[in-house]
């Protein structure tokens, strides 16, 4: 006889009450994604640095036109609350200190992926699309390239383009504001 298994989802509510209770340590990296709670890939250090000329370069951007957090929370439902690597938000007055930015604050969100690039590409970004996150650059560390989402909707992104080396990228919020593929990838 066989015994069907059921999952048990969690809310955003009971996930940050876990983190409370002290469930889950400092220095776990985990995200909750569709009521699940996900351990994340450890960071590799072309991650890092992608990330770090990533931040460095979305530095530049005057501060009254854009927020950017690195790796922090994006509450996208009440069961989704991914740590996606860098996020251009609209600017706060608290810098988000009062709740975490929800999907109509994100001017553009990054993801850079070598391992996980399969996972960030058919379960990440679909999640962002439903969420009606405008943009979405998921850099492929494996292909070198950065494949660039645009045009949300619920069945995904109606708009997907590459970019090599050799090519420069603006985001839909910032299009003087362009981007060497070349300097992304290192």
């Amino acid at each position: 006889m066989s015994v069907k298994m059921q999952r048990r989802l969690f809310t955003l509510q009971e996930y940050h009450l876990m983190g409370e209770a002290g469930i889950f340590g400092e220095d776990d990296r985990i995200e909750l994604i569709e009521g699940e709670i996900v351990q994340m890939a450890a960071i590799g250090t072309r991650h890092a640095s992608c990330v770090n000329r990533l931040a460095r370069r979305f530095s530049l951007i005057p501060e009254d036109l854009a927020t950017f957090a690195i790796q922090n929370p994006v509450k996208l439902t009440d069961r989704t609350e991914p740590q996606p690597d860098v996020v251009l938000l609209q600017p706060r007055a608290d810098y988000y200190a009062t709740a975490h930015p929800v999907p109509s604050e994100v001017l553009l969100l990054v993801e850079v992926s070598d391992s996980t690039v399969d996972y960030d590409r058919d379960v990440k970004v679909s999640i962002y699309a439903r969420s009606l996150i405008q943009e979405v650059w998921l850099v492929d560390l494996v292909e070198n390239c950065l494949e660039v989402y645009r045009q949300p909707s619920p069945n995904g992104y109606s708009l997907m383009l590459k970019f090599w080396r050799g090519q420069q990228v603006a985001p839909l919020a910032f299009p003087e504001f362009e981007v060497s593929v070349d300097f992304i990838l290192g």
